[in-house]
């Protein structure tokens, strides 16, 4: 038993009043975390795009921030309105608005839908805090002469935050219950069924107020709440799952309380410590991106995590020591209704026979083979995924919400081509506009013929002769319509800037409006040499933040190889548990990427790019947890003296229900997401409730015993018999090891249902 919790079992009520001040602390400041949260992250803030925006605004005096004012009179004509929607519209902070009469084509052909474009020099966040308002306002204003919806950027943003907070909200509710039931199938026992359920609670609450924290140093993505819901039920409950059905079976030895305790922390304690280790590290991977999505849920992940463990090992403990025995009270008889629906079955049998072995033991080169080819079939759906981050598009939030209903109504009625331009910015030094111009006319030509383009708005478009157009844009000579010109050309401090406005038919989260992107930023001919050229505009923004996605995906894996290399290595001194590990891993997030391709309902298989990274970092983390529970009782079988073989079924038998429990804890929380309005969190919720399925039902009963057994000695690396658990006085000859001889053997324990064994065996 490790220091803290060896202070927990001798203070128990003082560890257990310490945390509970904590809480109480914690309390007032959690409740403010959701107010505290931003929405967006979704862009790389490093990338093409956003240099170019901040060109724009610098050069252009671009407004930083834009909110669409949509109206919309299914009845008549709307223009009626839009006087009063501006003049409602307008507060501090507006810099310009803009409306159908500066731009005509911002009416739809049969005048019911327009929309009014606010500009605005504050930032995102303060726009979004004024969305409600300034709906409210203009609906005020324009009464029932129009529908009025407010979407763009930031409005999106901040439906976003409100549906992500709702959408774990609804999950807690939902998985509470749920895992109530499953705990008590599992424990059948109310006091051992409410354990976890107190530890989730509290760690929810701590870890919500430490987020209210990292909102005061840095800028927190509203995914944050959702990923500790998520994650944080799952580690929490199986933490406290691992370790109490541990206390509880050496309780039933005849072990007092305190040995019991003893050897429960240094055997699941010890695996608590190591796979929340291994989940921490997989979630810090999710910082290499340096986005400010990835950042937030590695944030949470990582938080929620590290107080789970710290729980665990100090509150469980002292929880535990003060209810002794009385884990088991509230005792419920579920043994007499599942015998009933059981065929009677002979008491004192031995091992099971040879041909109830699991399959994995019987033919382990057939399963593995069997099963890798099943992996690759189910997982070749993901190779038709298409990863697109909806930089552009309001799909990402439920039917009906305001914002989304905006969008929609400016796609359908007026098109989007005008909102959502790819936009080029082309700029080099002073002395070189002669140049700059050469390639502007270059890439507008290009622009012309690309698919999709239906119109390219440049200075070298606007009619004026090649020969006049240097004078007029230095100044020297008169414009024909300055303020278009003054659009498309300006200076920023020693260099000049020209716009080129690329108008596409395309959906700009298509992958034809990304096609053309990438076929926007091929390198132009000797003209463009010593001027740049950047994009931006949403479809360029999501283009960047995917690349960002796809660039890191090396890095992550290497980071999450390369760290449980190293842990997983100091807590069994092997070198093959994180390979077999990486591998198990890989395989499971690609069928489960599979699934969602087969279950998407999108014409173009989209997912969000978001979605694999923190899959793979999710699962490989949550996974290790069952690698190291079974495999440290494993390897605890084999130091007592028991065969490979023996070691490997043996502690397969004795962890399949504990595995069954925790997998069905963490598919009830998955699945709980599965109801969300927000379609990312809705998309890990399916895949990773199918990954843990698969990870649990095929990779740990029959995937992992088959490749162990074909390993062979080797699996142990430099582990040695009387390595599994530290001597304790009495500990030679105690009742624990003749369990675990019995295990190895394939015997039920004393006391033990002997077909309940036998099934887990066979299972």
């Amino acid at each position: 038993m490790n220091r803290l919790s060896r202070l927990a079992a001798a203070r128990p009520r003082t560890v257990i009043a310490a945390w509970l001040l904590v809480l109480v602390a914690a309390l007032p400041f959690g409740l403010q975390l959701g107010d505290a949260l931003k929405a967006g992250g979704f862009s790389d803030p490093r990338g093409e795009s956003a240099q170019a925006q901040q060109t724009l605004e610098r050069a252009f005096d671009e407004a930083a921030n834009a909110l669409l004012v949509v109206l919309h009179d299914p009845g008549g004509d709307v223009t009626g309105a839009v006087a009063t929607a501006r003049e409602a519209a307008d507060r501090d902070g507006v810099s310009a608005i803009t409306d159908h009469r500066d731009e005509p084509a911002w009416l739809s052909q049969d005048s019911r839908t327009t929309f009014l474009v606010v500009g605005f020099t504050s930032d995102n966040t303060t726009v979004q805090n004024l969305v409600p308002a300034l709906t409210e306002d203009v609906r005020a204003a324009v009464g029932e002469n129009a529908e009025v919806h407010v979407t763009g950027a930031p409005a999106l943003d901040y439906a976003l935050n409100i549906h992500s907070k709702d959408d774990a909200t609804r999950a807690e509710l939902i998985a509470f219950p749920v895992l109530f039931v499953v705990l008590l199938l599992v424990f059948r026992s109310v006091a051992a069924m409410a354990v976890p359920l107190v530890m989730a609670g509290v760690t929810l609450g701590i870890t919500q107020a430490i987020g209210y924290g990292f909102t005061r140093l840095t800028d927190v993505n509203s995914l944050f709440v959702n990923i500790v819901t998520m994650v944080g039920l799952a580690v929490a409950v199986d933490y406290s799952l691992f370790v109490v059905k541990r206390f509880r079976e050496e309780l039933a030895t005849g072990r007092p309380v305190p040995e019991a305790l003893d050897r429960s922390m240094r055997t699941a304690g010890h695996s608590v410590l190591f796979g929340g280790l291994a989940v921490v590290v997989a979630l810090a991977a999710l910082f290499i991106p340096r986005a400010m999505s990835f950042t937030s849920i590695a944030l949470g992940g990582t938080a929620v995590t590290v107080v789970a463990v710290l729980m665990a090992l100090s509150l469980l403990p002292a929880v535990l020591t003060l209810l002794g025995h009385r884990i088991g009270w509230g005792a419920v008889p579920l043994d007499r209704v599942t015998a009933r629906l059981r065929p009677h079955s002979r008491r004192g049998a031995s091992a099971p026979r040879a041909g109830r072995l699991p399959v994995a033991a019987r033919r382990p080169a057939v399963v593995l083979a069997a099963l890798t080819a099943g992996f690759a079939l189910l997982a070749f759906p993901a190779t038709q995924l298409t990863l697109h981050v909806p930089a552009a598009s309001a799909d990402i939030l439920p039917e009906g919400d305001s914002a989304r209903t905006g969008a929609e109504l400016v796609a359908d009625e007026i098109g989007s081509r005008d909102v959502f331009p790819v936009t080029a910015v082309l700029s080099a030094p002073a002395e070189n506009a002669g140049q700059l111009l050469q390639a502007v006319a270059e890439f507008a030509d290009r622009a012309a013929a690309a698919d999709h383009v239906d119109e390219v708005r440049a200075v070298t478009g606007l009619g004026i002769a090649d020969s006049d157009l240097p004078s007029v844009l230095d100044g020297t000579a008169d414009s024909p319509a300055p303020e278009v010109t003054d659009a498309l050309w300006a200076t920023d401090g020693d260099r000049v800037v020209s716009r080129v406005a690329v108008l596409t038919d395309a959906d700009p989260d298509s992958a034809a409006a990304h096609h053309l992107v990438e076929e926007l930023r091929e390198p132009l001919g000797s003209s463009a040499e010593g001027v740049q050229i950047q994009l931006a505009g949403a479809t360029a923004t999501g283009a960047d933040f995917d690349r960002l996605v796809l660039d890191s995906a090396p890095m992550v894996v290497i980071w999450v190889a390369a760290l449980s290399l190293l842990i997983l290595s100091i807590a069994f001194r092997t070198l093959l548990l994180p390979v077999l590990a990486l591998v198990f891993n890989l395989m499971v997030v690609a069928a489960s990427l599979g699934v969602l391709a087969l279950i998407s309902t999108d014409a173009e298989n989209t997912v969000n790019s978001v979605t694999p990274l923190v899959l793979f970092a999710v699962m490989f983390g949550l996974s290790m947890d069952y690698m190291v529970i079974m495999f440290s009782r494993m390897r605890e079988m084999y130091a007592d003296g028991a065969t490979h073989r023996d070691a490997v079924l043996g502690g397969l038998a004795r962890t399949a229900g504990m595995i069954n429990g925790a997998a069905a804890i963490m598919i009830a929380v998955f699945i709980s997401f599965t109801s969300a309005e927000i379609s990312i969190v809705r998309e890990l919720g399916i895949s990773l409730a199918v990954a843990v399925l698969l990870d649990a039902v095929v990779v740990r009963r029959l995937v992992m015993p088959a490749a162990l057994l074909l390993i062979g000695e080797r699996t142990w690396g430099a582990a040695r018999r009387g390595d599994a658990v530290a001597p304790r006085p009495g500990d030679g000859d105690g009742p624990t090891d003749r369990i675990t001889t019995q295990a190895a053997a394939g015997e039920p324990l004393p006391g033990e249902d002997t077909d309940a064994h036998d099934r887990a065996l066979v299972r």
